[in-house]
């Protein structure tokens, strides 16, 4: 029985509290009723003044009342009372400040719910309180309205009241005895509720609210008060000390003050405050984000200046080359909110977002894929309850020790600093906000004490703070590439003067390693995901390349083992780090020895394979695309990313890591490889997380651009395609699609750049493909998918490639043709279009490209698809129109060069067509059409108008159905290379391209062909271009259509025009207006350089003169990067320079005996600038 009874008394307890409980709550409550209904009666009327006395008493009564331990059930007669208290006259200040005491008590602690015409009216009685008795009643009436604001839709019309320049807050802020008419006296001070300590904090509460409460509202409201606003609030946090202050005073101001600062920097559009006071705003935040903290001394609040070394220009970063990749889109970063949205609360967790189809186009661990967004526990704290001494704080949570409340205000006022320098690095230029990064971030010589960022995520003891530390430098070092690129480590030993970019190298270096330490000694799940991720923001702006090794080895130890953790975020926190760490794009020895990969020789993309012989090009797929900043050549396709992986599969292989410090598992394969499939299902059990099995496919796409990584497992990685297509969820089945889409890419390049085809190579990539061909082809049948999946696998399937498929049988080809062929019907234009763009992939088969069925059967599906009102299949097909025009030309090029001795003449000047007229009549007016389209669409058009006119023949050109088509082709080329304030700048380059392209076919320059009449147009067309367009691929791209032709009488007169451009382009090359453009100098200048060799060679006698005649007042400029080109240039280039000096050099000696006097400075000026003699 004695052991029973304890049983009894934990619920006879409980009932004891409960009963206990409702008799508080039904004492209180009736008191109230009963004070109230006094109340009531005597505050009404006119004769209030008569009662002074026992109103007073009964405010008393009514504030003594213990609200904090019941509650009031029925609220009507709080919100009665309080209704009433605007009877009470404005000049009665006692009795004023006492009935906003009763107000915060009833609405702050009881949470009452007033009507919103209630507030509107308290506001308006308060206001008039603040204009009759101000400093009676400020501090009491300020925190009354702070509480107030919050309860109301719409307070716009009360702001210039309280914030404009003139704004009751704005005024205490700048001077809290702005209204005194005569000096404080002793005795008029005794009449004040308030010192002017308490009136800051009370104006700087009041003022946060209203910027909260506003903030969900059009910015526009806010716009004209924020420079006003925060002005004063820098002004006063720079000039208050904490010791005027009481402790909770000075935190809650500061706190308040961060806060307000921060709302301000977020709403503020264009920054243009933000930018001209940035210094100090970082100096304000600097000064808390490590306040309270052991052995860290209180910094005052001070102005950083920005760095002495200058902020560098950015630089150009060049996207890889290494294999196909994806379509980047634009970023998601807070955004400045233009209406209210509640701020994000996930974290950034990619894992946990739906995967849509922007997401599956995204390069992975590309700067695209990354999604910043503040964690919940970082949310900046709010003052929404009016705190009205220190008892709030300290009675709150009764067991709380005073030192715990101590730690949790200073942890609130770190928390705010570090989300202010977060939210100012979401929202200044990352320009302008480098030159701050020598404050926030440490060098080689911090200590323990020294206040930066990563110091706190190593020294703060809160959480929430390490959280706001680690997201707060996640944010500067987002879109850092640019600049970090410059950083290094010094080769040499220490001198006196450090070089900027050593001085970023050691900063680099010192970052990472405590990042590194922060890994080791964290045991906060939650701190650990955010360093996590964080970790992976750094590395993908890092030039590891440029800094000396050890950085990668340090974190990847700690990194390793956390990808088998046993949290699921973890696990796949830190397969995102190795992901990104693997996709770094100079990647390495250090890298690719810690993962495995055993060569670092990245797959050239299609301009190798086109850079072929036309009859080798022609047993490979046309067309890999290019990145569209990047390459100029036959052709600029839609990007499209697709690569794919397969294991060959190997007996006994053990997925086990290794215990050491080893790279490779058994046979060789990576542990990366090893984790990944067997989180996927392969020779272990699948992860039951989704988050961590899509995570594993992203990571297997990134590895596809390392194909050695995978080469020697293909049949592993297929068995993980197939299990994952199997997948129920339909985000798996999605990245799946594009695993394969990318590692098909993946096979064909590496099988296309091989001189002499690996049998076992082919054989099994065979085999690979007829593994998953099955399962790919019931994913593009279920129509219960959805339409991104099966557009996705039908993108796969254009990377087969030409090898694989020719060695299929005849059944499995047709089959193939067949799927493709059906899905171009379907109703979605997602994997119509995509269907589409594999059969035009498809049309340099061997087997297909004289199949005049096959090859026009496709162009009239890209045709149909083309007119669909959705933008992406507009986009997607006029790639493939281009695509399959390229591979017309070739297809035309490889008969005439196969049959030139076979052929009659006439038959070859009719040319080789594999379509008819007017089908090929149908493709230039529809490219017409789109040539006004979306600019993606018409970088597209451009180039299949420039295609169709390079296929055209003397016999078409003299029909009328042709006459005005051809000829509103050439003028739509010259409007979009010469439109530069409309026309995209892809565009423009695809437009000269186009027009080069045209020009290769003499049919124009025959008399019936409009010879001379269309040149008046094009060449001034791009001669201007090449002098002045800004963009330096445009350039190129003219500089190289000029020099297309091959016989010095289609230049016509021409020649002098384009000679004198081509040498003041050649001048200004070294002009950088947009230092962006810097990367592409050297390329434009040797291009420049060829096309002025092309022109030298064809030089007659009759040219000399006008020729050197322009030439000698640019001569220096031009015989110096003509210098530089030839020097620097490759061999198989240097042959044009060289034989252009030779050519002059005979011109010259055919004409000695002629008798012609051609002066000798002429040509001595012309062989001295395009000598090689100061080179060889």
């Amino acid at each position: 029985m004695n052991h029973r009874r304890p049983k009894k008394c934990p619920s006879k307890q409980i009932t004891n509290r409960s009963a206990t409980k409702h008799f508080h709550h039904m004492e209180l409550e009736q008191e109230f009723l009963q004070l109230s209904t006094k109340f009531l009666f005597l505050n009404c009327g006119s004769q209030i003044a008569d009662y002074r006395n026992e109103i007073n008493t009964l405010l008393n009564e009514l504030n003594g009342l213990n609200y904090r331990g019941a509650r009031i059930g029925d609220v009507r007669s709080p919100v009665r009372l309080i209704e009433s208290f605007v009877n009470i006259p404005v000049h009665e200040d006692t009795l004023v400040v006492k009935a906003c005491f009763l107000i915060k008590s009833l609405v702050g602690r009881q949470k009452i719910l007033l009507p919103e015409s209630t507030t509107l009216a308290l506001i308006a009685w308060l206001r008039k309180c603040l204009e009759r008795r101000f400093y009676q009643v400020a501090c009491d009436v300020l925190g009354t309205l702070q509480l107030l604001f919050c309860r109301c839709s719409d307070i716009t019309q009360l702001l210039d009241f309280f914030i404009s320049n003139n704004g009751i807050l704005v005024n205490v802020l700048a001077d809290p005895d702005y209204r005194k008419v005569e000096p404080r006296t002793v005795s008029s001070a005794l009449l004040d509720q308030c010192s002017s300590s308490e009136l800051y904090l009370a104006a700087v509460l009041c003022l946060e609210s209203i910027l909260v409460c506003c903030e969900p509202l059009a910015v526009e409201i806010l716009e004209p008060y924020l420079a006003i606003v925060g002005n004063a609030l820098l002004d006063l946090i720079f000039k208050v000390r904490p010791e005027s202050f009481t402790e909770l005073a000075y935190y809650s101001l500061a706190t308040s003050t961060v806060n307000c600062l921060r709302i301000i920097a977020t709403l503020e559009d264009p920054n243009e405050w933000t930018n001209s006071q940035l210094g100090r705003l970082i100096g304000a935040a600097k000064s808390f984000i490590m306040y309270g903290i052991p052995d860290v001394g209180k910094l005052v609040p001070q102005r950083v200046p920005v760095s002495q070394q200058g902020i560098p220009e950015p630089q150009h970063i060049p996207i890889s080359k290494g294999g196909k990749t994806a379509k980047t889109r634009k970023t998601r970063t807070h955004p400045k909110s233009r209406k209210g949205t509640p701020r994000n609360n996930g974290g950034g967790n990619r894992e946990q977002k739906k995967a849509t189809d922007g997401d599956i186009n995204r390069q992975p661990y590309s700067e695209a894929s990354i999604v910043l967004e503040w964690s919940a526990k970082c949310q900046p704290p709010i003052a929404s309850c009016y705190q009205t001494s220190d008892s709030d704080f300290s009675e709150n949570e009764t067991s709380s020790s005073r030192a715990q409340i101590e730690r949790h205000r200073t942890a609130k006022l770190r928390q705010s600093a570090l989300v202010l320098i977060g939210t100012l690095a979401q929202h200044v230029e990352k320009r302008i906000m480098f030159g701050y990064w020598h404050a926030l971030f440490p060098d080689e010589t911090r200590t323990p004490a020294t206040v930066s960022l990563l110091n706190c995520v190593l020294r703060d003891p809160s959480p929430k703070c390490r959280i706001a530390a680690i997201q707060a430098t996640s944010f500067l070092l987002y879109k850092s590439k640019p600049f970090l690129i410059q950083a290094e480590s010094s080769k040499k030993a220490l001198v006196s003067f450090t070089p900027f970019s050593v001085t970023l190298g050691n900063m680099v270096i010192e970052m990472y390693a405590m990042l590194t330490q922060a890994l080791t000694l964290e045991s906060d799940l939650t701190v650990l995901t955010q360093l996590l991720k964080g970790l992976t923001v750094f590395i993908q702006a890092t030039p590891f390349h440029r800094l000396r090794t050890g950085i990668a080895s340090r974190f990847v130890r700690i990194v390793r083992p956390l990808v088998r953790h046993r949290d699921a975020t973890i696990k796949v926190a830190a397969l995102m780090v190795m992901g990104f760490l693997i996709s770094v794009p100079d990647l390495t020895e250090e890298i690719a020895g810690l993962v495995g990969i055993k060569k670092l020789a990245q797959a050239p993309t299609g301009n190798v394979a086109r850079s072929k012989p036309v009859s080798k090009a022609f047993d490979l797929e046309l067309n890999q695309e290019e990145n569209e900043e990047e390459e100029a050549l036959d052709s600029d396709p839609e990007e499209d990313g697709t690569f794919k992986q397969e294991d060959r599969r190997q007996d006994g292989i053990s997925l086990e890591s290794s215990i050491d410090y080893d790279n490779a598992g058994e046979n060789n394969m990576s542990w990366l490889v090893q984790v990944t499939l067997e989180n996927l299902g392969i020779n272990g059990v699948a992860s039951t997380v989704m988050p961590v099995r899509m995570e594993c496919l992203q990571v297997l796409c990134a590895m596809t651009s390392h194909y050695s990584l995978i080469a020697d497992h293909l049949p592993l990685v297929a068995q993980a395609l197939i299990k994952a297509f199997g997948d129920p969820l339909s985000e798996i089945k999605l990245y799946a699609g594009r695993l394969l889409d990318l590692l098909g890419h993946a096979i064909h390049t590496e099988l296309i750049l091989q001189d002499k085809i690996d049998p076992e190579q082919l054989n099994v990539a065979i085999h690979f493909w007829a593994s998953i061909i099955p399962t790919v082809t019931e994913q593009i049948q279920d129509v219960r998918l959805v339409a991104t999946l099966r557009s996705v696998c039908c993108d796969a399937l254009g990377n087969v490639g030409v090898h694989v498929y020719e060695k299929f049988p005849r059944d499995r080809q047709l089959a193939l043709i067949s799927l493709l062929t059906g899905c171009t019907f379907d109703d979605d234009s997602a994997v119509s279009s995509a269907a589409a763009r594999a059969l035009s992939v498809y049309i340099l088969f061997p087997s297909l490209r004289d199949d005049v069925c096959y090859v026009e059967n496709t162009i009239e599906s890209i045709l149909r698809i083309m007119r669909d009102p959705n933008l992406t299949a507009r986009i997607k097909t006029s790639w493939s129109l281009g695509n399959a025009t390229d591979a017309l030309i070739l297809n035309q090029q490889h008969h005439l060069q196969l049959n030139h001795q076979a052929l009659p003449e006439s038959t070859l000047e009719q040319g080789y067509l594999l379509i008819s007229d007017e089908l090929l009549r149908r493709i230039l007016e529809l490219a017409l059409e789109s040539a006004n389209d979306n600019d993606k669409v018409r970088s597209n058009a451009v180039r299949t108008i420039g295609n169709v006119l390079h296929l055209l023949r003397p016999g078409q050109l003299e029909q009328p159905t042709w006459s005005p088509l051809y000829q509103d082709a050439i003028e739509r080329l010259i409007q979009n290379v010469t439109v530069s304030s409309t026309v995209n700048v892809k565009v423009k380059w695809n437009a000269c391209y186009a027009l080069g392209n045209m020009m290769k076919n003499e049919t124009f320059f025959l008399s019936g062909a409009g010879a001379g009449t269309w040149e008046r147009r094009v060449f001034p067309a791009l001669c201007e271009t090449v002098v002045s367009s800004p963009n330096f691929k445009v350039r190129i791209n003219a500089a190289q259509a000029l020099s297309i032709i091959g016989r010095r009488e289609h230049y016509g007169g021409f020649f002098h025009q384009i000679w004198l451009a081509l040498l003041q382009a050649l001048e200004q090359s070294d002009n950088l207006v947009d230092y962006n453009e810097y990367k592409r100098r050297d390329s434009l200048q040797e291009q420049l350089c060829l096309s002025l060799a092309h022109l030298l060679r064809f030089a007659t006698k009759e040219d000399v003169v006008p020729m050197a005649s322009v030439l000698l007042p640019l001569y220096d400029a031009v015989r110096g990067n003509w210098v530089r080109v030839i020097s620097r240039i490759l061999p198989e280039k240097s042959a044009a320079l060289l034989e252009s000096y030779r050519v002059l050099l005979e011109l010259r000696k055919s004409i000695k005996g002629d008798g012609e006097s051609i002066p000798v400075s002429s040509w001595d000026l012309l062989l001295k600038c395009f000598t090689d003699s100061d080179v060889c």
